[in-house]
C-alpha cells in the first residue's frame, strides 16, 4: 500500500546490500524497494557490505572507514535521518553503528540502529572494556534502537538503552514492490522430479545447520520416496565440503546464490520451508515463506511466528517428526499449504516511526 505521508521524508539507508542475496543485505534491499514506492520519501542506499565495490545505480559504495565518516555527516548535514541495519555481533558492526550515530547528532538524533542478529547479547556479554564503551555510547546516542527478540531488548538495557527508544520490529519489511521472477530451468526441472520439495535458504556456516537439513532428508526418503530439498544460496562448489550430501546428492539441489525475487518464486513451488539454524534473531526467510503461504518448519531458537512448526535445536529426530506431521497435513491439502501468515512486514512500522522521528526533531 502507499502510505500517504505528513510531511518530506529523507532517508539515508546504510547496510550490506546484495549480493549476496541473505540476512541483512535482503532487509536493505526490500526496504529500499518498499520506499521508492512512496511519493514523498527519498531513500538513498549507502552499501557498506563485502561487495560494495561492483558498481551499481541502486546504491553508494564508501572506500574505508574514512569515507564512511565523510559520508555519513554529510548526509546527516542535509538533514538525511539514517537507519543503520547491522548483525551487533562483532566489533566492526559496532564501530559502524556509533559512526551513524554521532553523525545523527548532527541532524538531532534522527538515527535508527537496527540489530539482526541473534549473537548480540553473547557478543555484549564477552566483549572486552573497549568494545563494551563503543557500545555503550552507541546505545546512548541513538535515537532509535531496534532489535528482532526480547532477549536482544534485555541485553541492549543492561549497556544503557532506555527502555522508549528500544523496540522489536521483524527484518522481514513485507512484499510490496516485490514482483516474482522466473526461476532458472533446473529449478524447474527438480521441482518436476520430486514431491514434496524442501527448501532452505543456507549460508556454509556451522550456523545454518545444512548438516541437520541435509540428515532430516535422508531420513524422509524413507517415508516419501520422491522428496527433495533445494539449498538456495549455496552452490556446486561448496559440495565437498558435505559429507551429509553423498548419501541424498541427487536429491538435493544447490541452488546458489539467486536475486531476492527470484528466490521468493522458489519458495512459492516448495511443499515447507526449513530454517534449522542452531541460533537466530528474527529469520527474514522464515516470514518471507510464510507470507506466501508456505509451512515453515525451524528449530526453536529466536523469535519464530506462532505459526512456525518448530523443533528442538539440533535434534534430526525432532526435526524429522516435526517434518512429517506438517507434510502430513500439506499434502491432504492436495499442495495447497495450511499453515499461513497474515505478517504483512514491518515497512509500514518503520515508515510511521521515521515520522515520528522526523516529528520529535
Amino acid at each position: 500500500m502507499i502510505v500517504p505521508l505528513r510531511r518530506h521524508l529523507k532517508v539515508l539507508l546504510v547496510g550490506p546490500y546484495p549480493p549476496p542475496f541473505g540476512g541483512i543485505s535482503i532487509t536493505v534491499h526490500d526496504l529500499q524497494q518498499f520506499l521508492l514506492t512512496q511519493t514523498s520519501v527519498h531513500v538513498q542506499v549507502l552499501n557498506i557490505g563485502e561487495r560494495r565495490a561492483i558498481p551499481s545505480e541502486n546504491y553508494l559504495a564508501v572506500n574505508g572507514p574514512v569515507g564512511f565518516i565523510r559520508t555519513a555527516l554529510r548526509f546527516a548535514r542535509r538533514g538525511y535521518l539514517i537507519h543503520l541495519e547491522t548483525n551487533g555481533h562483532n566489533q566492526k558492526s559496532w564501530l559502524s553503528a556509533l559512526v551513524c550515530v554521532l553523525a545523527g547528532l548532527l541532524n538531532g538524533q534522527k538515527t535508527i540502529i537496527a540489530f539482526g542478529s541473534g549473537m548480540l547479547p553473547g557478543y555484549l556479554k564477552q566483549c572486552n572494556l573497549a568494545h563494551q564503551l563503543i557500545a555503550r555510547a552507541t546505545v546512548k546516542w541513538a535515537g532509535c534502537l531496534i532489535c528482532r527478540s526480547d532477549e536482544m531488548v534485555d541485553s541492549l538495557k543492561i549497556f544503557g538503552g532506555a527502555p522508549d527508544k528500544i523496540i522489536i520490529v521483524p527484518g522481514f519489511v513485507g512484499l510490496l514492490g516485490q514482483a516474482p521472477q522466473p526461476v532458472p530451468q533446473e529449478i524447474t526441472q527438480f521441482c518436476r522430479r520430486h514431491d514434496p520439495v524442501l527448501g532452505a535458504a543456507v549460508t556454509l556456516s556451522p550456523e545454518y545447520g545444512i548438516p541437520l537439513a541435509l540428515q532430516a532428508l535422508a531420513t524422509i526418503r524413507q517415508d516419501y520416496s520422491k522428496a527433495g530439498l533445494i539449498l538456495l544460496g549455496v552452490g556446486p562448489e561448496v559440495a565437498a565440503a558435505l559429507p551429509d550430501l553423498i548419501p541424498v546428492r541427487e536429491h538435493v539441489l544447490l541452488a546458489g546464490a539467486v536475486p531476492p525475487n527470484v528466490a521468493r518464486t522458489v519458495m512459492s513451488m516448495l511443499n515447507v520451508f526449513l530454517r534449522p539454524t542452531y541460533f537466530d534473531g528474527d529469520s527474514v526467510s522464515v516470514r518471507e515463506a510464510l507470507a506466501l503461504g508456505i509451512p515453515v518448519v525451524a528449530s526453536a531458537t529466536g523469535m519464530r511466528p506462532a505459526s512456525v512448526v518448530t523443533f528442538q535445536v539440533g535434534d534430526c529426530v525432532d526435526l524429522c517428526k516435526k517434518l512429517r506431521e506438517v507434510l502430513g497435513r500439506v499434502l491432504i491439502e492436495t499442495g495447497k499449504p495450511i499453515i499461513r501468515d497474515e505478517d504483512q512486514g514491518s515497512a509500514n512500522v518503520l515508515l510511521d516511526l521515521y515520522q515520528r522521528m522526523l516529528a520529535r526533531s
